[in-house]
């Protein structure tokens, strides 16, 4: 599983991914992933109604999402022998609904959802892509005009909020960090040698 905030260069480093270790390997995304996941990614992205809804209504939506692409993507590819790399999981879900907007009171729940949700399929291993949240939104600024998604247009703020979100998140779970402040070829040969400390070559 890798997560980052935004502008840590995540989509570039899960194409080399998928250069790299090509049919050995699925890369799939959330929210989506999945037929059904990713009718519902729309819905949680890109519904003129999406940037108003609360931290509930959004979780509710993630988790839909990823029962899912658990159910018809993640889990047929695991049973298949493939190594599944997702990017982003139950690890967004905690920073950006429980920490960045604000939801505390959904700390508990998240953790019997989980349960109840992945069971043992839970991700072997979590990587975070770590960058200080004005880098990444620097970044994210001088990649062009491309239209911005609700969360990854708000302020600065939020972005610091999610960053101490996934933190909290990865002390709980089996993770390792990657200074994404590095060059995109430095964070690669980081991130290349933790999958290859995973994957069976």
């Amino acid at each position: 599983m890798l997560d980052s905030g935004e502008g840590a260069g995540k989509t570039l480093q899960l194409e080399r991914v998928q250069k790299h270790f090509g049919d050995r390997v699925l890369v799939t995304r959330e929210p989506g992933g999945s037929k059904y996941a990713e009718q519902i990614r729309e819905l949680i992205l890109h519904s003129v109604y999406a940037q108003h809804a609360d931290a509930k209504t959004l979780f509710a939506l993630f988790w839909a999402s990823r029962a899912d692409h658990l159910a018809k993507t993640i889990i047929p590819a695991l049973e298949a022998g493939k190594t599944v790399i997702t990017d982003r999981f139950d690890s967004s879900t905690y920073a950006y609904q429980i920490i960045a907007q604000g939801a505390g009171e959904l700390k508990d729940l998240f953790w019997k959802v989980r349960e109840v949700y992945l069971g043992e399929w839970k991700p072997d291993l979590y990587v975070y892509l770590d960058v200080d949240p004005a880098i990444g939104l620097a970044r994210k600024s001088g990649q062009g005009p491309e239209e911005l998604n609700h969360f990854e247009a708000r302020q600065l703020e939020f972005h610091q909020r999610q960053r101490v979100g996934c933190k909290e998140f990865m002390t709980k779970v089996p993770h390792r960090v990657i200074d994404a402040s590095k060059s995109i070829d430095g964070v690669w040969e980081d991130f290349r040698t933790v999958l290859e400390e995973q994957i069976k070559i």
